[in-house]
């Protein structure tokens, strides 16, 4: 029975109703590390100035994402404090992405589908319900900068629909409808990549829709506007794959960063992808989804990742041939590996997070509600059941999963339990049991508290070091309870373990944050078991590793051994340690306030002018200093060379 436009309407509000009841559970939990890194300054944010400065300011992507940083505006003033109502619109836009998904899905169905009119719109409900549900997406509502990844789907699914609607005013005006695809589409594509830079794909998935969607064409200035529409879409999908190949990347360049060749995270994304599927579509245990996955580690190429790669290779190979028999299977597949395109390739990202699935298994589930519901003989009344019943079952799943995610000591605890390699997930847990230590000041009477969080805290990082042999910042923050918990031994002994892993641990940007606060802890003597020559040997036994020749971590570990050495009284030691950090970041402006200033101290006039003549000889190192503080150095030194006068 057709079912009119009110029932329609009905039933989606009343499934999204639903999805964001199983998510809301979720919106009391804590924020996480990326939250933190990218929404740094939110809390300053005080005129217009500072507000642009914020929004252009982004440093997750190549992009800056200004677009999804413009969203956290509003929630300025009550940063981080106000982090449930971030979640909570965060589950809202994916309730409108579900939508969304309701509108294209049926878009596509009659576009590309023989199916009984009155089945289109209980297939594309059931896709994008079933989508909505599954937990291996959860992390995009529920990690709150994760907005970026449900923003840039939002933009890109306006554009797809309107693209889509767009072949109707084509097979009536060629021309027009043309011009209103591209329109549609590029304008979504735009919003998209300002949200997020994987929205590069959302002409990919148009690609893929034009390709399933042909007909025959007999009108002749149709015909050479679907040619020019195919040639436009083709491009996109041609520099992606040029933007990913070895003909734009050095494939086999070690890189310092990241620790890995392109090749090397290629060949390890071959068996990502079988693990996404796996955790998107059977179902697992609620604590198996989370915001940890830092300890994934790069898989040798060998038997395992050639099976995985030529399992993909067939199974794509198998697709495009089966593409006019078997088309919501080819379309499942090649959408699915279009949504991976960029970021499980080649490009130099971390290798697992799940928030990467969330519009690339649309497919698979479009796909299953296709087979639900066309299914023939004995299986044509209980096929839409079972898609019933699994969708209930993944609710289920995601249920449980909120619930955890909202209770944040519990969930810090269980993924840490269940991942004890992951250093990320031992500092959450201790930062979610340390939280609001010092938000108020401690009361006498609030001491042993504090003590006891300590204690525990310091008892999950040592099952955490257990677990990950090369996890030096799991390390550092153990080290700097032990100073205030256990005996004078038993720091000088974690000291030692941290000198013998530094010289083949993970350096990151928590190491670079824990060796400041390590210095601060000795500058006001809150850990008399150590000294400046202890960070000092420390520092030292990291000048081995590549990454001490990237800017964001050599140049800031040099910036703490000069202060050390300072300490220490050693100025050959504090200017050899600047002249590195100048090495690596020429353009860090605390670097080069460091040596005006130290060497103003020292009296040695001519030194601070070299080092601020040396960045105005460099057009692009000078243009990123501020004019008003590189005033206040010429200033300083003017006001140094008078007083010498006299």
């Amino acid at each position: 029975m057709p079912l009119t436009t009110l029932t329609r309407l009905t039933w989606v509000l009343l499934c999204a109703v639903a999805v964001l009841l199983l998510y809301l559970p979720a919106t009391s939990g804590a924020l996480y590390y990326d939250d933190y890194s990218n929404l740094q300054g939110l809390e300053q944010i005080s005129s217009w100035s500072s507000a642009w400065q914020f929004v252009f300011g982004g440093h997750a992507g190549p992009l800056g994402r200004p677009l999804a940083l413009s969203t956290f505006l509003p929630y300025s003033s009550g940063w981080p404090e106000n982090a449930q109502a971030i979640l909570i619109a965060n589950v809202l836009l994916h309730c409108c992405n579900f939508v969304l998904l309701v509108m294209l899905g049926q878009l596509l169905i009659e576009r590309i589908s023989s199916v009984d009119c009155h089945l289109h719109f209980r297939i594309a409900l059931g896709a994008a319900v079933l989508w909505a549900v599954i937990p291996l997406l959860a992390s995009t509502s529920l990690i709150a900068v994760q907005r970026m990844t449900g923003l840039a789907a939002f933009f890109g699914l306006l554009g797809l629909i309107g693209f889509v609607r767009g072949y109707s005013l084509s097979e009536q005006r060629p021309l027009l409808g043309f011009l209103a695809q591209m329109a549609a589409l590029g304008t979504g594509t735009l919003l998209s990549i300002f949200s997020k830079e994987s929205g590069a794909v959302i002409p990919v998935f148009a690609l893929i829709i034009d390709f399933f969607v042909r007909r025959n064409i007999y009108h002749e200035q149709a015909a050479k506007t679907a040619f020019l529409r195919r040639i436009l879409l083709l491009l996109p999908l041609a520099f992606l794959i040029f933007y990913i190949s070895p003909l734009h990347i050095d494939w086999f360049r070690f890189d310092e960063y990241r620790g890995f060749t392109p090749f090397e995270r290629f060949m390890t994304e071959q068996v990502v992808l079988w693990e996404y599927l796996k955790s998107a579509f059977f179902p697992q245990s609620p604590t198996a989804f989370g915001p940890f996955h830092d300890y994934y580690a790069i898989k040798p190429v060998g038997l395992k990742t050639v099976l995985a790669a030529l399992a993909w290779f067939t199974l794509l190979a198998s697709a495009i041939v089966l593409r006019y028999r078997y088309k919501w299977f080819s379309l499942a597949v090649v959408w699915f590996l279009a949504g991976h395109l960029l970021e499980s390739s080649s490009v130099l990202l971390e290798l697992y997070f799940e928030h990467r699935n969330y519009l690339a298994v649309y497919g698979i589930c479009l796909f299953f509600s296709v087979l639900a519901f066309t299914a023939r003989g004995r299986l044509a009344r209980v096929a839409p059941y079972f898609l019933a019943g699994y969708i209930l079952l993944l609710s289920a799943v995601l249920l449980a999963m909120t619930v955890r995610w909202g209770q944040p000591e519990e969930a810090a605890e269980s993924w840490n339990a269940r991942h004890p390699g992951s250093a990320r997930a031992a500092l959450h847990a201790v930062f979610v049991g340390m939280n609001g230590e010092f938000s108020n000041g401690i009361e006498p009477n609030a001491v042993k508290p504090v003590r006891e969080r300590q204690t525990f805290a310091l008892r999950v990082l040592d099952r955490t070091k257990n677990a990950c042999p090369d996890c030096l910042d799991v390390r550092l923050q153990a080290l700097m309870y032990s100073c205030s918990l256990t005996p004078a031994e038993d720091t000088r002994a974690r000291m030692h373990e941290s000198l013998e892993v530094a010289r083949f641990g993970r350096i990151n940007v928590t190491v670079v944050d824990q060796l400041f606060n390590l210095q601060e802890l000795l500058k006001v003597n809150a850990c008399s078991p150590l000294n400046y020559s202890d960070l000092l040997s420390l520092i030292d036994r990291l000048r081995d590793s590549s990454k001490m020749n990237v800017q964001v971590y050599g140049a800031k570990i040099y910036f703490v051994r000069a202060i050390a050495a300072q300490e220490l009284g050693d100025t050959e030691q504090v200017w050899a340690s600047l002249d590195e950090a100048e090495r690596i970041a020429p353009g860090a402006l605390p670097v080069l306030q460091y040596q005006v200033y130290y060497a103003l101290e020292q009296g040695d006039i001519y030194r601070a002018q070299q080092a601020l003549a040396r960045r105005e000889s460099q057009p692009g190192v000078i243009s990123q200093l501020p004019e008003q503080q590189l005033t206040a150095l010429r200033e300083a030194i003017s006001a140094a060379m008078k007083e010498n006068q006299q």
